[in-house]
């Protein structure tokens, strides 16, 4: 197949957590069907000039400029998007954003896979409890939007990817464990050591959204959720800390904490109220942004009820190659640099 005829995918936020891996898998893995279009705000950027490399074609757009995201959409066959709220922090830019995406979306003559990252409604998956999860609150809304356009949300896959192990290091102020005055790691958090959280690594989103695209209308409608596992918070922190001392050339740091009975490094997880936790926050950030991040944290806890198996959500275990392992939480921290 020439490059002329090689169906077009536009990835949106190209060199983002779920972009950058969704591009670079495509490129890798299906070059012979697809041809990728990496849309970045910044086409110096060291991942953007590594999509180049591997062959993408790199443009520079941004959700704020119509002219330009218009001509980078231009022709595509499939789009992936994503919106990022934790860029600017704003629920009403996010929202705008994506409108924008929408309306361009559906504007194009040859568009036959619409595939939105979003998120579910915490509003509705916890019946009400918690109205101030501004990201999930802005796909939710989004989402809504995407839904004026009828031709398009017949074309539309959303993907629903679970908590990030990634985000232990990009957030750990939020999420990770903190290192406290005696040496102790602290994770604390606003429920039970022993809440599973599905959780996933962003790097898995490209082996879905390529099944998604090989596809073509099966999965128009659906809800693919991507989670590769959900283990107890306490297991996961006991891994990590048990990792943290194995010979490795990754794991550099000065191990100043070691238990005198064993060679794991002392990790704890602290349980605290949710009003302690937005009192943590809100030492770091806006006191809107602390409700938020506590009370999507509280949302954490009934994670598996929302990326459960029910009748509206496919799990992206049944539509990957059976070949394909999706990355477990032992491999994430065997392989990432905690330096």
């Amino acid at each position: 197949m020439s490059a002329t005829t090689k169906r077009l995918v536009v990835i949106l936020g190209a060199t983002g957590a779920q972009g950058f891996p969704t591009a670079k898998y495509l490129i890798q893995n299906s070059s012979g069907l697809f041809r990728v279009r990496a849309v970045t705000r910044d086409r110096n950027k060291r991942a953007s000039e590594e999509l180049a490399a591997l062959g993408a074609e790199v443009v520079e757009a941004d959700y704020d400029n119509e002219d330009p995201l218009a001509a980078a959409l231009a022709g595509a066959h499939a789009v992936f998007f994503i919106t990022n709220f934790w860029d600017k922090a704003s629920y009403d830019l996010e929202v705008t954003q994506g409108k924008l995406v929408n309306k361009l979306a559906s504007q194009l003559p040859n568009l036959k896979s619409y595939i939105f990252s979003s998120l579910p409604d915490g509003r509705k998956s916890t019946d009400g409890k918690f109205q101030n999860i501004l990201p999930y609150n802005a796909k939710a809304s989004i989402r809504e939007d995407l839904y004026t356009y009828p031709a398009l949300a017949a074309i539309t896959t959303e993907i629903f990817v679970a908590f990030y192990y990634q985000n232990w290091l990009k957030y750990q102020a939020v999420f990770g464990p903190l290192k406290d005055e005696n040496g102790t790691f602290v994770l604390s958090m606003p429920y039970p050591s022993s809440t599973r959280i599905p959780s996933t690594s962003a790097d898995d989103t490209g082996v879905v959204v390529d099944s998604i695209l090989r596809a073509g209308p099966e999965y128009y409608g659906k809800t693919i959720t991507l989670a590769s596992e959900s283990s107890p918070q306490e297991d996961m922190l006991a891994l990590w800390a048990n990792r943290m001392v194995l010979p490795s050339p990754i794991f550099r740091k000065p191990l100043e904490c070691l238990r005198s009975a064993d060679l794991g490094i002392k990790a704890i997880f602290k349980q605290v109220s949710a009003q302690e936790h937005q009192k943590r926050m809100s030492a770091g950030m806006p006191d809107y942004l602390a409700v938020a991040v506590t009370e999507l944290c509280e949302n954490l806890y009934y994670g598996e009820k929302t990326f459960g198996d029910t009748k509206d959500l496919v799990s992206a275990r049944d539509i990957v190659p059976s070949s394909y392992k999706l990355k477990s939480w032992e491999d994430y921290v065997k392989e990432e640099d905690w330096s």
